[in-house]
């Protein structure tokens, strides 16, 4: 036969567990006065299992806290974790300025190199009458003159020799002091120049 230890209620100078034996008497007392309980004898539990109460208890007859139903004991109440809320992105914050009828209508609108392009080969634009209007990471929307810009990829080129910004940081292009192209407005009066603002949220 194995024997087995048996914990008892601590208390200030009582032992946390004793060794119950066949030499134990029935209700034998330390030398502390504390009564150990005998083979056999059920342990005196005021504390009710909450994870017998939620039926999630996996020590069963082994564990120290009492198994009865707890009258006192209410199930927590499951709450779904709530979802956090996305930033919205640039092109989805254009979108709110719009109204419906543009929604419905919307075009894709020319990318920055196909503005660019035009204005490097196409004869009736000088891109010395340019600027652009780019994001500065410190200083906030910065213009600065068509050809002081470097337009290959930014990967391929060396930030000490050249000028070059990625493309999603250019806002708009200004020829002669008025904007022709914007992403923010969806203003592109190089390739649609007869397309007039909408009435309701004046975009284009």
């Amino acid at each position: 036969k194995q024997w087995y230890q048996r914990r008892v209620p601590i208390t200030a100078g009582v032992p946390c567990a004793a060794v119950v034996g066949p030499e134990a008497t029935s209700t034998p007392d330390d030398e502390q006065g504390q009564h150990v309980p005998a083979r056999g004898e059920e342990l005196e539990t005021k504390e009710y299992c909450t994870f017998y109460q939620a039926g999630t208890c996996r020590f069963g007859d082994a564990c120290y806290k009492l198994h009865e139903p707890d009258p006192g004991y209410v199930l927590p109440s499951k709450k779904k974790p709530q979802k956090k809320k996305k930033k919205k992105k640039s092109s989805e914050e254009e979108e709110d300025k719009m109204c419906d009828k543009c929604k419905k209508s919307q075009r894709k609108m020319r990318t920055v190199m196909d503005v660019v392009h035009r204005i490097q080969w196409d004869e009736q634009y000088d891109p010395e009458h340019f600027l652009v209007g780019f994001l500065d990471r410190f200083d906030g929307i910065v213009e600065e003159d068509f050809k002081l810009f470097d337009w290959s990829d930014v990967t391929t080129v060396d930030d000490w020799e050249s000028f070059c910004i990625p493309k999603h940081r250019v806002y708009y292009f200004k020829q002669n002091g008025e904007i022709i192209w914007d992403r923010r407005t969806r203003l592109d009066l190089i390739f649609e120049p007869k397309r007039n603002p909408c009435n309701i949220c004046n975009t284009y």
